[in-house]
């Protein structure tokens, strides 16, 4: 099993999925079909929640904003087709041509002008929350001292504080995302424009975003996309006790014969990558949900939020 590699766009998406990424206070939440995967993200702070509905059917992708507490600002959400890059290709992971297989998700992705295709998909397995309550996950001081599964209910701390009995009613599903990619690539779309000039503005910034020392490794400079025009850079950020591995990555790139921009970008990884899905081998980090657990967590939310 490979270690679940953590991006800065991914997780925030790391899959079809969007992850909240305001104050600790976001979950994730969805259903499975046989042909058809409804997501749900509730994405927000305490004053604003939304909750997003992302619906992926065999052809098409479909993205409802939802506010569920005050108004919530949903323009930053990234639905966007994206650009990918990697060693001599350029290509597009686009919101057509999705298969929907059950709970595995298939987004191929296309060599510009050209029908050469790579393979990526996600497949979802099940974690069965019903009747876990908030105190199924024991927070120790690192991840090898907690234990259980996290879910919602840890993370929208007002739920338990007010009703410790607050409990996944029976059919509630956790599903722990499977990726799995023909290739490793680089992944982005106009919205994750930065403000750097340069790429060694970004990798300088990035170089400090953990402040604790741990180790790094970083690759500068390197040629990605068609005869490899564009330059990319990267730094990986090793596990540390209390952390999974980063990796964070940045490309030169222009849109529309525009002027070069910076852009920062997911990096997925090729073969397989999986989170733990099994509370006997480490913390199950629970955030993508069925509608059954989606439902009760929405009302949870509108009742103490």
């Amino acid at each position: 099993m490979n270690k679940l590699v953590m991006t800065p766009i991914a997780l925030c998406l790391m899959t079809f999925s969007l992850a909240g990424c305001g104050e600790g206070e976001d979950a994730i939440f969805g259903s499975g079909g046989s042909n058809e995967l409804i997501v749900s993200s509730f994405e927000g702070n305490a004053n604003n929640i939304a909750r997003i509905n992302e619906k992926y059917r065999t052809g098409e992708h479909n993205s409802e904003v939802i506010n569920i507490i005050a108004n919530y600002n949903s323009q930053g959400i990234n639905t966007l087709d994206k650009t990918v890059l990697l060693n001599s290709f350029e290509g597009t992971l686009e919101n057509r041509y999705i298969e929907v297989n059950n709970l595995t998700v298939k987004r191929p992705i296309y060599l510009k002008n050209s029908n050469t295709v790579i393979d990526y998909r996600i497949t979802y397995n099940k974690v069965d929350l019903s009747g876990r309550k908030a105190d199924s996950y024991k927070a120790g001081s690192n991840t090898k001292n907690s234990s259980g599964i996290r879910t919602a209910l840890n993370t929208y701390s007002k739920i338990s504080a007010n009703n410790v009995n607050a409990a996944f009613p029976e059919g509630s599903i956790c599903y722990i995302p499977s990726i799995t990619s023909e290739r490793e690539f680089l992944a982005f779309n106009a919205k994750n424009e930065t403000n750097y000039r340069t790429l060694n503005d970004w990798l300088n910034v990035a170089k400090n975003r953990f402040n604790d020392n741990r180790p790094s490794q970083t690759k500068e400079g390197f040629g990605v996309g068609i005869s490899n025009r564009q330059t990319a850079s990267q730094i990986k950020f090793f596990a540390t006790n209390d952390d999974p591995e980063y990796i964070y990555s940045a490309v030169v790139y222009s849109y529309n014969n525009s002027s070069n921009r910076i852009y920062e970008t997911d990096y997925v990884a090729s073969g397989k990558t999986e989170a733990n899905s099994d509370e006997r081998n480490g913390v199950v980090d629970c955030k993508l949900y069925n509608d059954v657990a989606a439902d009760f967590l929405a009302t949870q939310i509108t009742k103490y939020y």
